[in-house]
C-alpha cells in the first residue's frame, strides 16, 4: 500500500508500504513534510518487539524513533529516514491523540532504505506559495527593525566573546543549558557564524518572515496590530544563496554542511518600546543536505 492507502484503511490489516519516519510521524515523500502531511507510529503495540531486518532497525517508545539494533542500541539522532515497513492499521485511542480516532501505524519490521537520503528542498524544487518562510517584505514596518537587530547580532555571534552575544540571547534570562550549547556551537572550529563570513565581500543576507497561513488568529492579530512580529535571518558566503535559503523553519537548524548561519528575531513593543530577543535554534536531525545539485 502507499502511506495514503494505509491512513485510509481499515484497522486491523497487516500491511507493507515505504516511506520517511521522523520524530514519530510517517510522511509519503519529502513534499509531505514541507505540507504538514503525516500519520502517526508507534512500535509498542501490545508489548510487540519490532523485528529489524538486514539494516537491523528496532523502535525505542521511550524516545519514538528507530535504533539501529546492530550498535550499541543507543538511539540514532532524530533524522528523517526512508524505511520498508510492515506494520498494521489502527485508530488512535489515547490521550495523545492528535485526533479521536486518527489513523496510527502498529510498526512490526522495519527495514532501512540504504543510499535514499532524505534531501531538504530548494527554491527552485516547489512553487512559492509553498514556502512556508519567505522574505520579508521590502516596505514591512519591521523590516528596518529586524534590519538593525540583525546587524547588531552577526558580529556578535561572529566574536565568540559572550559578553556580546549573551546579552542579545536574553542575558539573565538566557538558561545555562541553552547558553552552553549556544556556546558549543560558536566556539567550534566550523561555527556557522564565522564560515558565512569568511569571504572577503560582506555576507548575503536574508529576513525572512511566516506565511501567514501558518499563523493561527491570536497571532496574526497581533502581528496585525504591530504587537509582536518574529523572522529568521540567514547569512551566507554564496553568492548565489538566493535560491539557498531555507523555505521551512526546521531547515534553519545550523546543522553542520548549511550553506547559512540563521538565527531567530523575537520583537515585541512594550510600553510603546520596541524590544527583542534573538534565538539560535538547532537540531540533533534533520534533512540533508541536497547533492549533485549545486547546493553547496
Amino acid at each position: 500500500m502507499t502511506l495514503a492507502e494505509a491512513a485510509a484503511a481499515q484497522a486491523g490489516l497487516c500491511v507493507r508500504l515505504e516511506a520517511i519516519a521522523w520524530n514519530g510521524r510517517l510522511y509519503a515523500d519529502v513534499d509531505a513534510i514541507y505540507a504538514g502531511v503525516s500519520i502517526a507510529y508507534r512500535g509498542d503495540a501490545a508489548g510487540r518487539s519490532v523485528r529489524g531486518g538486514p539494516a537491523r532497525m528496532a523502535f525505542d517508545p521511550a524516545s519514538r524513533d528507530f535504533v539501529d539494533a546492530g550498535s550499541s542500541g543507543a538511539p540514532l539522532a532524530p533524522m528523517p529516514q526512508w524505511l520498508r515497513l510492515t506494520a498494521l492499521t489502527a485508530r488512535c485511542a489515547s490521550v495523545q491523540c492528535a485526533a479521536d480516532a486518527a489513523p496510527v501505524l502498529d510498526i512490526v519490521a522495519a527495514d532501512r532504505v540504504r543510499d535514499r537520503p532524505v534531501e531538504r528542498l530548494l527554491r527552485a524544487d516547489v512553487a512559492p506559495a509553498a514556502w512556508k518562510l519567505r522574505p520579508l517584505a521590502a516596505d514591512s514596518p519591521w523590516a528596518a527593525r529586524f534590519g538593525a537587530a540583525a546587524d547588531a547580532l552577526f558580529p556578535a555571534l561572529r566574536s565568540r566573546d559572550p559578553q556580546q552575544w549573551v546579552p542579545l540571547l536574553g542575558g539573565r534570562w538566557l538558561a545555562a543549558a541553552d547558553r552552553a550549547r549556544v556556546e558549543r556551537l560558536i566556539g567550534a572550529r566550523s561555527n556557522p557564524f564565522f564560515a558565512a563570513s569568511r569571504a572577503r565581500e560582506k555576507p548575503q543576507r536574508v529576513i525572512l518572515g511566516w506565511d501567514a497561513a501558518t499563523l493561527d488568529v491570536g497571532e496574526r492579530a497581533l502581528v496585525d496590530a504591530g504587537q509582536v512580529a518574529e523572522a529568521i535571518i540567514c547569512w551566507s558566503q554564496h553568492a548565489d544563496a538566493e535560491r539557498l535559503w531555507p523555505i521551512a523553519a526546521f531547515d534553519a537548524d545550523n546543522r553542520p554542511g548549511r550553506p547559512y548561519a540563521c538565527a531567530r528575531i523575537a520583537y515585541s513593543i512594550r510600553g510603546g518600546e520596541p524590544q527583542w530577543r534573538a534565538f539560535i535554534d538547532q537540531a540533533e536531525g534533520g534533512l540533508a543536505e541536497p547533492q549533485n545539485r549545486g547546493a553547496i
